[in-house]
């Protein structure tokens, strides 16, 4: 019996700032910015990256990151004034947790090349 292919959840069709509900404040053709605010204990909901993000922490905290189905990815404290160069093999689905007891704050910057920009708009 073959695979037959999984209908495409909605979050997944929604941009990440879409899904994760954070306002978009750089809205350029290359370039696309938003604040990823997640309190003590709660999560974010499962979102989809489609292009290469950078993650500049503002307030650290310690967290995870799940697949949409649950699955641990990995889990780490993310550092207050560092910056993560997100190079995960692209779609890449998932939704953060925060597990410490201070609020994480973080800016993502998703860089898109005239290409990718061109070929992943909707």
């Amino acid at each position: 019996m073959r695979d037959e292919p999984q209908p495409e959840e909605p979050w997944s069709a929604l941009e990440p700032w879409e899904a994760v509900g954070a306002r978009l404040l750089v809205d350029e053709p290359t370039v696309k910015c938003w604040i990823e605010e997640v309190p003590p204990g709660e999560s974010r909901p499962p979102h989809t990256h489609r292009h290469p993000w950078l993650t500049v922490v503002l307030a650290g905290a310690d967290g995870e990151s799940r697949a949409p189905d649950g699955t641990l990815i990995a889990t780490g404290t993310a550092v207050e004034g560092t910056v993560q160069c997100n190079r995960q093999q692209l779609p890449f689905s998932h939704f953060m947790t925060n597990t410490s007891d201070r609020p994480l704050k973080l800016v993502a910057i998703e860089l898109r090349t005239a290409a990718t920009a061109t070929e992943g708009d909707r």
